[in-house]
């Protein structure tokens, strides 16, 4: 049992009680690479959605050779381009209609030599951008003037495996969606929390008990940490390896914590004529106040192709939206329960706090708190 050290002191308390605090923490966790969104959103030239990085609304569109993000604010007069969640359009103000392009240049400015004495390009007014990171179909973003590491290096063994869990994703709505009236910290908290299943999931993911300790295995690597049961000392290395080489088939459960807000978990669905059914489930935490936090997960068939008119593909077909909705069914009951409880939590957090203590089973919510002391102290996890 060890004392839990409060992250970067009061400032990561205040965060999850003040206003003021949040908007600082956000500040600077909009500077680490963080997943946005997946460009099936955005599948024609001009389509464009609306999400937050570091605190901040931000557009994310699809020009004509590449995708883009920008900070939703226009370099004029700081009117929000994009107030929908999403749409298709040219890059156009609604104020004074000041038009950008993919670079997030103001090239199309009305009467811009009769009022402001230069041409657009002399004025060289662009929007602050987001830098992108792809990885299959899913888009990460950060802004500038954070840890001076590529996405690549960010990532780390982590990559490889997220390139190869979502190689064959079918662009998909979100599964479960809901606004929680949490900080972001504590919904992070729980799904780093192997401690709480009994108390909290009785039916599901406790109603065998607690986990043995000697079954429990977690690794970390960089910012990030994984629970990979049944595993060694090397279990992350040989699932990197084997995604390298592009053979790795689901067999046990893993799930893997990208900091700051990305959770994603191989999940065993059920055994059934034969067969076993795999799930890829993908979590974001969107922080949108000290304490209020979207939670959005979707939920992907992770199986081998079934092509075909076998036995075996007609099979598949058959079985799996059936066996895709009883697992819906049952993560959302899963994540309805794990919110609950942080909203009680968030109800009655104070900046006078105790200090809490982690057990073993909370491994990795200690570990979460090191790597964020250590981006708010402007330092690098892992160096």
């Amino acid at each position: 049992m060890t004392p839990r050290d409060p992250a970067a002191g009061v400032t990561g308390i205040a965060a999850r009680v003040t206003p003021q605090a949040f908007q600082a923490e956000q500040d600077v966790l909009g500077r680490c690479w963080t997943f946005l969104g997946y460009d099936w959103q955005v599948p024609n030239q001009n389509d464009w959605f609306r999400t937050t990085l570091g605190g901040r609304s931000i557009l994310v569109q699809r020009f004509e050779k590449s995708i883009s993000a920008f900070e939703n604010k226009c370099a004029h007069r700081g009117y929000p381009l994009r107030n929908e969640d999403r749409g298709s359009g040219a890059l156009v103000c609604g104020f004074h209609h000041w038009r950008y392009n993919a670079e997030g240049v103001a090239l199309g400015i009305p009467e811009c030599p009769a009022m402001f004495g230069v041409t657009p390009r002399e004025l060289d007014a662009r929007l602050n951008r987001v830098e992108l990171a792809q990885v299959g179909p899913m888009i990460f973003g950060r802004f500038a003037g954070g840890p001076a590491i590529s996405f690549e290096d960010w990532m780390g063994p982590g990559l490889p495996i997220l390139k190869h869990l979502t190689r064959d994703l079918v662009p998909s709505k979100p599964s479960y969606e809901r606004v929680v009236q949490s900080n972001w910290r504590f919904m992070v908290d729980i799904s780093l929390d192997d401690y709480h299943i009994v108390a909290v999931h009785p039916s599901t993911f406790g109603k065998n008990g607690y986990l043995n300790p000697e079954q429990v295995h977690y690794a970390r690597f960089g910012a990030h940490s994984a629970y990979l049961p049944g595993g060694s000392q090397v279990a992350l290395e040989e699932m990197t390896q084997a995604c390298e080489r592009g053979d790795y088939a689901p067999h046990r459960y893993r799930i893997f914590q990208f900091f700051p807000t990305l959770i994603v978990a191989v999940v065993r669905i059920a055994d059934a004529f034969g067969d076993t059914y795999w799930a890829l489930t993908i979590q974001r935490f969107v922080p949108e106040a000290h304490d209020r936090t979207r939670a959005i997960s979707t939920f992907f068939p992770l199986a081998p192709k079934a092509e075909g008119m076998s036995q075996k593909a007609i099979q598949r077909r058959l079985t799996w939206p059936g066996m895709l909705a009883g697992f819906k069914y049952y993560g959302t009951r899963v994540h309805n329960e794990d919110n609950e409880a942080c909203e009680k939590l968030q109800a009655h957090v104070r900046l006078d706090d105790p200090t809490p203590y982690l057990a073993k089973h909370e491994t990795r919510i200690g570990w979460f708190d090191e790597t964020y002391r250590t981006v708010m102290q402007g330092g690098m996890p892992g160096a």
